[in-house]
């Protein structure tokens, strides 16, 4: 089975936003040796912890450090801007680098405040209108206009999302879907990756639609040993409780500043219930966690997301991902 990456451009304590995308082109040079087969960046706006805002200028940086590796996004948030724009930001990537380019769109506006600083003119009501348009320039459907440079080159297109109307969305438009299973929001994993799994190749049974793939994206924190994963995941139940909108923390707490962190009964309650949608342990635990998420979803792909402090942790974490075996379907 492949395995991806999805890095947050996370800004470590003590560390500028500069050495936290050096970090990232890092990871994604490692995982490009490690033979992992995407590694895709995701979009955050107002969160000083994380540095990646622009996933496209990102993406074409890595694409350009990087050799055989997919590189995505993980992903835009296409209602905040033009389908039309995000048609060329697709296609130039894919001139640039053929058969290398993953666009994952995701319907999220953010916080009142991004949604309005950045000017959004649609509803997440118009999301699969919003779909429709950019596959329209992709596909030269729109007589008026073209999207350019027209290219050769193809690129692998994914509806990111939670819930069913996403993944029906994806099955409508014939276009690959990746279940997102975020610790904060409560759903039972295993029941929801079924569950959209299951949509999946249903729906697309029942189209006329080329199907695509189906992703897990986790999150995960692994170590060599169950006792230093527990050690490292307290920083992601920390950042999971999302204070003030995710601003609580400027930079993305480290294991110290979550040991010495005062959590109330209710938060404890909270972190435990988040928990259950982590994957945390050694190489054994978080390979027997994944194999069961893909036997009931028949997942044709997992993305991991190591939501972990400090950068050697992020990458031993990779280096312990690749060992992960799990049988293809």
């Amino acid at each position: 089975m492949k395995f991806g990456i999805l890095d947050y451009g996370v800004i470590d304590e003590e560390q500028t936003a500069e050495e936290a995308l050096q970090a990232t082109v890092a990871l994604a040079i490692r995982a490009d040796e490690l033979g992992f087969h995407r590694f895709w960046v995701a979009e955050h706006h107002n969160l000083p912890a994380f540095s990646i805002s622009t996933p496209e200028i990102v993406m074409a940086h890595l694409a350009n450090q990087t050799k055989t590796i997919r590189i995505g996004s993980g992903g835009i948030m296409g209602l905040h801007y033009s389908p039309y724009k995000v048609a060329e930001i697709a296609r130039t990537l894919a001139t640039l680098y053929p058969e290398r380019i993953d666009i994952g769109l995701g319907n999220s506006l953010g916080t009142a405040l991004v949604h309005q600083h950045l000017n959004s003119s649609y509803t997440s009501r118009e999301y699969g209108i919003w779909l429709e348009k950019l596959l329209s320039y992709l596909k030269d459907e729109d007589v008026a206009i073209t999207a350019s440079p027209k290219s050769q080159s193809s690129v692998e297109l994914f509806v990111l999302g939670t819930g069913g109307r996403s993944v029906h969305e994806a099955v409508r438009l014939g276009m690959g879907f990746t279940y997102g299973s975020f610790p904060f929001i409560v759903q039972n994993p295993l029941e929801t990756a079924a569950t959209l799994g299951t949509a999946y190749r249903e729906g697309h049974l029942a189209s006329t639609q080329k199907q695509g793939k189906f992703l897990l994206a986790l999150f995960v924190v692994i170590a060599e040993t169950k006792e230093l994963a527990e050690e490292l995941a307290r920083p992601l139940d920390l950042w999971m409780l999302g204070k003030n909108d995710f601003n609580e923390f400027s930079h993305y707490p480290s294991g110290e500043t979550a040991r010495t962190y005062v959590v109330t009964d209710a938060e404890k309650v909270q972190m435990a219930a988040n928990r259950m949608r982590m994957l945390v342990g050694d190489v054994a635990m978080v390979q027997q966690a994944v194999h069961k998420l893909v036997a009931v979803s028949g997942a044709d792909e997992v993305i991991f997301i190591p939501l972990i402090p400090d950068q050697t942790n992020r990458m031993k974490a990779l280096e312990l991902l690749a060992t992960i075996e799990i049988d293809d379907k």
